[in-house]
């Protein structure tokens, strides 16, 4: 690969200018042709810096405003697990309360203060074991569930 020079010859001093081309000496017509293209371009690049910078600072204000969002609920997260702390306190110790209240001595002693007098004997009774009881002959057993609910659903129409 080597270089190769063009076949077009350039242009020279004498060669005579394009109408509209800058070298022609028509200044106004020069800067109407090429000015509006430079002048968009730049608008537009400075419209589009202009919308980069304002996301810019709406994605930080956003990320701000969900920092502290996050530092709020950590705060009420932590008065809420203090508070809980306490109130399991305050039940373990009313447990407490209620059971020496609602002890035997406790009752015996204001019962004694009431004027009340302890009974006599203490009789104890004995109960059997909560067994069935055997079935007389020629009674059938009664059913369980599984087989009630199956003679119920045979005893209902097919068609709904």
């Amino acid at each position: 690969m080597s270089a190769q020079l063009s076949p077009r010859p350039r242009n020279t001093s004498h060669a005579t200018p394009r109408p509209g081309s800058p070298n022609r000496g028509d200044s106004a017509r020069a800067r109407l042709t090429v000015a509006p293209e430079v002048a968009r371009r730049r608008l537009r690049a400075r419209l589009l810096m202009w919308a980069a910078a304002l996301v810019t600072v709406a994605s930080l204000f956003t990320l701000v405003a969900f920092h502290v969002f996050a530092a709020q609920s950590a705060f009420t997260l932590e008065r809420l697990s203090k508070e809980r702390t306490n109130e399991q306190l305050r039940y373990e110790r009313l447990r407490e309360q209620v059971a020496s209240l609602s002890s035997a001595e406790t009752v015996i002693a204001a019962a004694a203060k009431l004027g009340m007098v302890q009974g006599g004997t203490v009789v104890s009774l004995s109960l059997p074991s909560a067994r069935p009881a055997a079935l007389p002959p020629g009674k059938p057993p009664v059913d369980s569930p599984g087989s009630s609910y199956g003679k119920a659903k045979s005893a209902l129409d097919a068609a709904p």
